[in-house]
């Protein structure tokens, strides 16, 4: 689940946006830690060439192979020369497509992930095009007689954060216009980070810059603006911008289907209660893959 072992090359860490719907939808094929297809928005147009199961989790979208209607997390056996036809994500927004077996993209260190503005992993290390032909080894297993009911994963709750190291640098002002704001996700987000707008304009008396440092998937970042940056799975190795909060690893697959123009409200949560939801998230994944036989 990403490039691990290379930031201090400055190699980005990439990998899924969405942690939970990759690994349901894995678990729900038998199998973890295999490449899928990660669709954000948009969907596409699949001809499979080879036998196989698929399952779609993640955001909604109306789908159907052979001109019939499938559901969203569930096994589908394919057939060779079937056709999957996904529609646009129409609640949050990436899905993803898992195939039996995985996705047989060449490794490049470690990870089949692609990095698209470094031309890295994945399929020649750019964003899928029609007429691409993706390698995957033929396998049967077959379609499900129900699907998972994923709501409880994906609640509307506020998004929880941790005080940033830079915290107490900000101003009490500052602190406050940040923990008790409405923020919308603006048009500048993408699987690199998040720019948020407030709105109520967070004013920086004193800007301030750091020496670069390590930064992490869900370290929000202010700059001068006051327009704070949420860092994601593309994000870069190290950062320059203070950094006021970090959200907890538990509502990162949360924030990930979180598209532009949509609010998000943050509650600062202490070190202990973002350790436990860590561990009850863990847990419900843990429990769903012993039910599926994965474990």
């Amino acid at each position: 689940m990403g490039r691990t072992g290379f930031q201090q090359y400055g190699v980005i860490v990439s990998g899924v946006m969405d942690e939970v719907a990759y690994r349901i939808g894995n678990a729900l094929l038998q199998q973890c830690n295999t490449a899928s297809i990660e669709m954000t928005v948009v969907g596409g147009t699949y001809q499979f060439t080879k036998p196989t199961a698929i399952v779609l989790t993640g955001g909604h979208v109306d789908a159907t192979l052979q001109g019939k209607q499938i559901s969203m997390n569930r096994v589908i056996h394919v057939e060779a020369n079937d056709v999957l036809v996904c529609g646009p994500i129409t609640h949050r927004v990436r899905c993803y497509l898992a195939v039996r077996g995985g996705i047989q993209v060449p490794i490049v260190m470690n990870s089949r992930s692609t990095y698209v503005k470094a031309g890295i992993g994945g399929y020649d290390g750019r964003a899928l095009q029609k007429g691409d032909e993706l390698p995957y080894e033929a396998g049967y297993m077959p379609s499900g007689k129900h699907h998972l009911q994923l709501a409880a994963f994906y609640t509307n709750a506020p998004i929880r954060i941790l005080h940033g190291t830079e915290w107490a640098t900000f101003s009490h002002d500052v602190q406050q216009a940040f923990s008790h704001n409405v923020f919308t996700v603006s048009l500048e987000a993408d699987r690199m980070g998040y720019r948020m707008i407030p709105q109520h304009p967070i004013q920086i008396a004193k800007p301030f810059q750091l020496i670069s440092e390590a930064v992490t998937f869900g370290t929000i970042q202010m700059p001068p603006n006051g327009e704070p940056i949420i860092l994601m799975a593309d994000r870069q190795t190290t950062g320059g911008y203070p950094k006021i909060a970090q959200v907890i690893a538990a509502d990162l697959h949360r924030l990930a289907q979180i598209g532009p123009n949509e609010k998000v409200l943050f509650e600062v949560v202490s070190i202990a209660e973002a350790e436990a939801a860590y561990e009850k998230l863990q847990r419900q994944l843990k429990m769903l893959e012993v039910v599926l036989g994965l474990i």
